[in-house]
């Protein structure tokens, strides 16, 4: 990839800037896929996002009083639900300023804004001491850091001893390369992530595939496209005219791009 790790970072949070309003509207405030079970063909893509949300939390089993971190918060809906499960304390972080004013302004709407907030930082140089957290998770962010062995060493080092870490990740199969699809993305092999993990300080307790449940089902991409449909001037100016061809094509299944799968792991800091 052409991009330094600084540049891609102010890339990301341009990119982040423009599209976080947009995409509140159709998905409920969250900035990730969703997660169907085996056969459940009937749960909106707003409940599906949910669903992969308890999943994370369910991974990372948050305690009563613990200080997570959320490393790229999107515009805080996971951190909100995570807070909820067991009355942690959430700090999460992005590199743009406008998911940050938006997710902010939501924990004091929610009354949370003891126990949520947000602040502008990079995953790659962390402002945060050694050891001064209990958990943390990247929720589908890694795949924007190119440099994701220091993403990860970073998450180590201001995490505690035994401190679980949860990520929900894209990979990519080995003979595709997404940086030449898309400047932003740097998905790696699903056979990446342990020797990532172990060299950074973790010990890797699950890594499953789960990409077959993050197939959108056709009723849930038929109401996303008519939302999309009903939006198309703007999504033109987020993404540029043949994006949104390309993502409106009846005959494409817009929300699924062969070769590139979906991950879920849980690790420990040792």
């Amino acid at each position: 990839m052409n991009s330094t790790p600084q540049s891609n970072t102010e890339e990301v949070a341009e990119l982040y800037d423009e599209f976080s309003e947009f995409h509140a509207r159709i998905c409920d405030s969250n900035l990730h896929v969703g997660y169907w079970p085996e056969g459940d063909e009937k749960s909106s893509f707003q409940e599906a996002t949910a669903h992969l949300t308890d999943l994370m939390v369910r991974r990372l089993a948050p305690k009563t009083g613990q200080r997570i971190l959320d490393i790229g918060c999107g515009i805080g809906q996971p951190a909100f639900r995570l807070a909820q499960a067991a009355a942690a304390d959430v700090v999460g972080i992005t590199v743009s300023k406008r998911q940050i004013e938006r997710a902010t302004a939501r924990a004091e709407e929610l009354g949370v804004a003891g126990r949520v907030r947000f602040e502008r930082a990079d995953a790659m140089k962390l402002p945060y001491a050694d050891g001064s957290y209990d958990a943390a998770w990247l929720f589908e962010s890694l795949i924007h850091m190119p440099d994701k062995a220091q993403a990860l060493r970073e998450a180590a080092r201001v995490l505690r001893p035994g401190s679980r870490l949860a990520i929900a990740d894209m990979f990519r199969e080995p003979e595709k390369d997404w940086s030449e699809i898309h400047p932003l993305v740097t998905a790696i092999r699903l056979d990446e992530y342990g020797p990532l993990l172990e060299e950074a300080g973790f010990t890797v307790v699950d890594i499953e595939d789960v990409t077959s449940h993050i197939l959108v089902p056709e009723t849930v991409r038929v109401s996303l496209r008519a939302q999309m449909l009903e939006h198309r001037d703007e999504w033109v100016r987020i993404a540029g005219e043949n994006v949104v061809k390309a993502m409106l094509d009846p005959e494409v299944n817009t929300f699924y791009t062969p070769g590139l799968g979906y991950v879920l792991i849980t690790a420990e800091r040792r």
